[in-house]
């Protein structure tokens, strides 16, 4: 079993990483994530819930060097609970990454039971309703000494009424999820060829962001 070194959101996206994963790694693939995110959202604003959305943040990765291993297979499946619905996702990406990923998953979402600011960020994106995309990103080293990032989207279709809401609670009406994303991997050498372009980029989106804040 993987021990959790470190769980994170980075935008609308879970970011978990295994305790081989060095520092500078993951700092990499935090920013490449916020990158994607703000580049997607300035975009197609007001499309998160989009697959168009998914896509193009997908594509931003690439662009950032990073490489596509294995796609997920985008099968729709129901559930009626947050327990399947993380028991399906565990399975998934253990499937499509491997066991380890799978599990990294499953320690992360129990460790969101610890942390309250961010399992009320993330409660709140699985809990509006209608349509959305929920976003998590186990990280790990292999033992070829290559580091993978599996990005899993589920997009949702739903109307979901809270009624005291706990992490087992159920949901009032079934929920259909559709899988998106893939296996990526990270390579520290060629990102260096990125590294100084993507934080261009983000403190550009970060500028706009703010000045469309300011004009509000």
């Amino acid at each position: 079993m993987p021990d959790l070194a470190e769980a994170i959101v980075v935008g609308g996206c879970l970011l978990s990483f295994a305790d081989k994963v060095r520092l500078q790694d993951q700092q990499d693939i935090q920013d490449c994530l916020l990158y994607a995110e703000l580049a997607t959202n300035d975009k197609y604003p007001g499309q998160v819930s989009k697959k168009v959305w998914f896509d193009y943040y997908q594509g931003r990765l690439l662009k950032a060097g990073f490489t596509l291993k294995t796609i997920v297979p985008s099968e729709p499946f129901r559930v009626s609970n947050v327990r399947q619905l993380l028991n399906i996702s565990h399975t998934v990406i253990g499937h499509l990454g491997s066991e380890r990923l799978g599990q990294l998953v499953k320690e992360t979402f129990r460790a969101l039971q610890l942390d309250e600011f961010a399992w009320e960020f993330f409660r709140g994106n699985v809990m509006q309703g209608g349509l959305g995309i929920l976003k998590c990103a186990p990280c790990e080293r292999l033992e070829s000494g290559e580091t993978v990032v599996c990005l899993y989207g589920m997009r949702y279709d739903t109307t979901v009424i809270e009624q005291d809401f706990f992490f087992w609670s159920e949901f009032d009406k079934e929920v259909v999820i559709i899988p998106d994303g893939g296996v990526f991997a990270f390579d520290p050498e060629v990102f260096e060829n990125y590294r100084a372009r993507v934080h261009e980029k983000i403190d550009k989106y970060s500028d706009k962001l703010l000045v469309r804040k300011l004009t509000l």
